[in-house]
């Protein structure tokens, strides 16, 4: 099986990139997260790869570090979760946001991930919930917070990211922290 590839970037879209390796080019399909940390075509780059054999053929995917190579194993080995999924989980959320919303047991987050309906998010989080025990729950206050945010437009990573760059007190409400996090500039 292939595991990594470097060669030339010769085409990149959002999910899909080319790459040139000793004049053969591999299209391999990646998240919009990895999509978006990689170079311009034309320059060298590698990609740990996760090759799937299927009825269709040979499918590769690609990703920049190992850590969205192994949740992406994980997430695909859950049954009835397909690489498409696995993918759009991916292009939303990091390995560690999966893991933060396993462990609060999230079905409404899951089920905002297209592809990802009532059942499949009831099975990963069946299925996953030893993986999501790696990682300390948030405390309620952070949770709603980021919910509320969530609301407002702010995508869970934006949203996590300004809460985390608070100084939070014991006496800290859920409003003052709202308020602090959409007074912060990107």
């Amino acid at each position: 099986m292939i595991s990594r590839l470097r060669g030339i970037l010769r085409e990149k879209e959002p999910t899909q990139v080319v790459i040139e390796c000793a004049g053969i080019g591999f299209e391999i399909r990646v998240p919009l997260s990895t999509s978006v940390r990689l170079a311009e075509p034309g320059i060298e780059t590698e990609l740990l790869i996760v090759t799937e054999i299927s009825r269709e053929g040979v499918s590769l995917f690609g990703f920049l570090d190992e850590s969205e190579r192994q949740m992406f194993r994980l997430l695909t080995a859950v049954r009835g979760v397909g690489p498409r999924a696995g993918l759009n989980l991916l292009s939303r959320f990091s390995p560690d946001e999966i893991r933060a919303v396993i462990a609060q047991k999230d079905v409404t987050v899951l089920r905002t991930v297209p592809g990802i309906g009532p059942k499949k998010a009831q099975r990963l989080l069946a299925e996953l919930a030893n993986v999501a025990q790696e990682v300390p729950a948030p405390s309620s206050m952070m949770s709603d917070g980021i919910r509320a945010l969530m609301s407002l437009g702010l995508t869970r990573r934006e949203a996590s990211a300004r809460l985390s760059r608070l100084q939070i007190t014991p006496g800290t409400t859920l409003q003052e922290l709202l308020k602090q996090a959409l007074e912060q500039h990107q």
